[in-house]
């Protein structure tokens, strides 16, 4: 599982067109912060350490029997959070490989989000697969993407990105990219629906297909306005069967029903015909009708006004990345999945439809008059009041788990937003952009003095005493080699290593820290910002001696 950003290039592409696209990412490279973990020699000593990204050339393969040129980025420069390695080459295009037939890049992606096709299908093999690693979310996710997008907008159909990416996204990486381009760019096709759908169109697939690679690959909300715009383009029997396909795969309950049944409802679609597509038996054949109704009105669409908030969901519209741990909590809060959908049906249609679409199997009548009976006696679900006994906490969930959640979640970004207004850093991993006068909130300034009050401690144990003694070389190297916790820039190792030549004293600092056993990521970032940042070093001092008094 994971965070990933894809960049496919038909095979099409000339050598040409490919040398000038990879001409133009080599100037945005040298702008944005991107960075590469090497092993750098600083002042005679082999160092893991980052670098600003940079075109170079390397031998590679089992005996170092090939030579490839191009750039490679696993992280960012800044930040110095790192996840798997990109490579983008210069000598991708080879002259025997060119197929002018080869097809539009997107067809590769009827292989990689199983529409029906494998790798080894003819129809999806004429791709170069050049980017497929995971970016976890991290900094550089969308200086990556800033490029892909620049790669498809000089390229057309011969390239196409994909991944765990947004519209959102894409709308800030193109304007990080434009920032510097002097031939701006727009978003990929697959941000609008007409260039999409005009792109779709030409390539040698059945209306189904078609229908389902466009639904795919869209990257915007798929709310009403995208339902129209389907419609109007695709025939009501291709929808029809895509449709029905898509929701029998699920048994209603499920997580998957749930998402599609949510999409559905909510791009416009008919509740009398999504009877007919619904699987209405379980398993072990018992007949699940009266289920359905139930989860048609949990979805509360006889309510005009209603909180259909799903901080559990990815908005296609945020430009912001997101981590693995939203994949883990939309899996572990499945339960919590608000059911409620942003659409307003009056609850006789309601009724007309399911009647009109099931009635011979079971009483629609009955079971909505008890569901609507029961919700009239349902308290306004409160959090505070509810937290006041684990009983009423209890009857709080089992009426509406989603709007519990909601509530904490809001609770807490709220917490989080009055920390970000009143405190210049609020957590570890920015300590070490720490600026001389910031506050630092309180809990986290708390532990950074009672750290600097331990790693001071450790400057007593006899074998620090022992190293003093010892060259600023020996220094030098010892550090390296302890360092099994901390990835710093090349800069960082430079002046760590003058300021021991230059300073003997100033060993003890970047000693102590190495004899940490860092067993969280936070500790990792606290000493980070201890080894690099003189101005945090010098306040974290203060902050031990206010311990004291």
């Amino acid at each position: 599982m994971g965070i990933f950003i894809h960049l496919n290039i038909s095979k099409s592409v000339t050598k040409k067109e490919w040398e000038k696209v990879y001409n133009e990412t080599l100037f945005l490279i040298d702008k944005l912060p991107l960075a590469e973990k090497i092993t750098k020699n600083i002042h005679g000593i082999d160092t893991i350490c980052l670098v600003r990204t940079k075109e170079r050339t390397e031998k590679y393969g089992w005996i170092r029997e090939e030579t490839r040129t191009g750039w490679f980025a696993d992280g960012d420069y800044n930040w110095m959070n790192t996840a798997e390695d990109y490579f983008l080459s210069r000598d991708l295009v080879k002259e025997d490989e060119i197929d002018p037939r080869a097809g539009d890049a997107i067809l590769c992606y009827l292989a990689a989000h199983c529409l029906g096709y494998r790798w080894k299908d003819d129809i999806c093999s004429h791709t170069y697969g050049i980017w497929g690693g995971k970016t976890q979310g991290e900094v550089y996710h969308m200086y990556l993407l800033a490029i892909a997008c620049l790669i498809e907008a000089r390229l057309g159909e011969k390239a196409f990105v994909y991944g765990d990416i947004t519209r959102g996204q894409c709308r800030k990486a193109v304007e990080i990219a434009n920032k510097y381009l002097e031939n701006p760019i727009e978003m990929p096709d697959r941000c609008y629906m007409d260039r999409l759908f005009d792109r779709i169109s030409k390539l040698p697939l059945s209306l189904e297909e078609k229908y389902r690679l466009f639904d795919s690959a869209y990257l915007g909300s798929k709310d009403g306005e995208y339902g129209d715009f389907v419609r109007k383009v695709f025939s009501e029997g291709t929808i029809s069967t895509c449709w029905k396909k898509k929701l029998t795969e699920y048994e209603i309950g499920t997580s998957g029903f749930s998402s599609f049944f949510r999409e559905y409802m909510t791009q416009g679609f008919g509740l009398e015909e999504l009877c007919g597509y619904v699987k209405l038996q379980d398993k072990d054949g018992q007949d699940i009708h009266r289920k359905f109704v139930m989860r048609i009105m949990d979805a509360k669409m006889h309510i005009r006004e209603k909180n259909c908030e799903d901080p559990l969901s990815i908005d296609p519209e945020a430009a912001g990345t997101y981590s693995i741990w939203t994949l883990f909590a939309q899996f572990g809060f499945a339960g919590a999945r608000n059911k409620k959908i942003d659409r307003y049906i009056p609850i006789d249609e309601i009724r007309k439809a399911l009647r009109a679409g099931m009635s011979q199997y079971v009483d629609i009548d009955q079971i909505i008059d008890e569901y609507l009976e029961k919700e009239a006696q349902q308290i306004e679900i409160n959090l505070e009041e509810a937290k006041k006994s684990e009983e009423s906490f209890e009857q709080a969930v089992e009426q509406d788990a989603s709007e519990v959640f909601n509530q904490i979640m809001d609770k807490k970004r709220e917490e989080f937003e009055k920390d970000q207004e009143k405190y210049d850093i609020g957590e570890a991993e920015k300590l070490k952009f720490f600026e001389k006068d910031d506050t630092i909130r309180t809990g986290l300034a708390e532990a950074l003095g009672k750290s600097r009050k331990f790693l001071d401690s450790i400057l007593e144990e006899k074998e620090y005493k022992e190293w003093k003694e010892k060259s600023a070389h020996e220094k030098c190297e010892w550090l390296v080699e302890s360092n099994k916790y901390i990835l710093i820039r090349d800069k960082d190792w430079e002046k760590i290593f003058t300021d021991i030549e230059n300073n003997g004293d100033s060993f003890g600092r970047y000693y102590s820290i190495m004899r940490v056993k860092m067993d969280s990521d936070s500790l990792v970032d606290m000493c980070s910002a201890l080894m690099i940042n003189d101005d945090l070093y010098d306040y974290s001092k203060t902050l031990a001696e206010q311990l004291e008094e």
